[in-house]
């Protein structure tokens, strides 16, 4: 097992520990590459504590030095979870642009990322444009928690306007977080079901 998998286990359970496991872990880190896959997985921790500036701090350090796009992306989450959301938005426009043409799954995690965060700062219309883009990608894998992301997201998207494709929605999201076996998130899905349901 890889150190990093024992930081993400204990996440979920307590986020303090996975932070101090992390910083045990970097004492013993010999190359580059494992400082950097511990504090990716302590960043996490610190979002979860919101320590928001010092995961920023982790991830942008990452970025600069390796121009992955997988890390700007992790810059935009943090200001997301901080609810900067212009700055979200901004970082997430600047990821799409570095990622590769045939990267769909890149593309998809990112348009969600837009289209969300344009909708947690009420730009529904353009929320909605973002969607459509989304929606539209070919793709050729899914991934079950991307795909119980982008049903939840479109549950949403329509829960105010049309109540019968919200809940279909919110349904086939359900499915996908139990293919993976997301019990938060199933938890989550099914309270939005419940209030359209009630709401009707």
């Amino acid at each position: 097992m890889k150190v990093t998998e024992e930081i993400y286990e204990m996440l979920t359970a307590s986020p303090e520990e996975a932070n101090k496991m992390a910083l045990l872990l970097l004492q013993s880190a010999r190359t580059q590459e494992q400082k950097d896959s511990i504090n990716w997985a302590r960043a996490y921790a610190l979002v979860e504590l919101k320590e928001y500036s010092e995961a920023l701090e982790i991830w942008q350090g990452i970025f600069d030095r390796t121009h992955d796009h997988k890390a700007l992306h992790q810059v935009g989450y943090v200001h997301r979870a901080s609810k900067n959301l212009p700055m979200a938005i901004n970082v997430f426009n600047q990821e799409f642009a570095l990622i590769p043409h045939d990267d769909k799954q890149s593309k998809a995690v990112n348009l969600y990322e837009q289209s969300y965060c344009h909708l947690l700062i009420g730009y529904m219309r353009k929320a909605h444009e973002i969607f459509v883009e989304y929606e539209n990608l070919p793709m050729s894998e899914f991934d079950m928690v991307e795909r119980g992301c982008f049903y939840r997201l479109k549950g949403d998207l329509f829960k105010e306007t049309d109540k019968n494709v919200a809940k279909t929605a919110y349904e086939e999201s359900i499915k996908f977080f139990t293919e993976a076996k997301d019990e938060e998130a199933i938890r989550e899905v099914q309270e939005r079901l419940k209030n359209i349901s009630a709401n009707k």
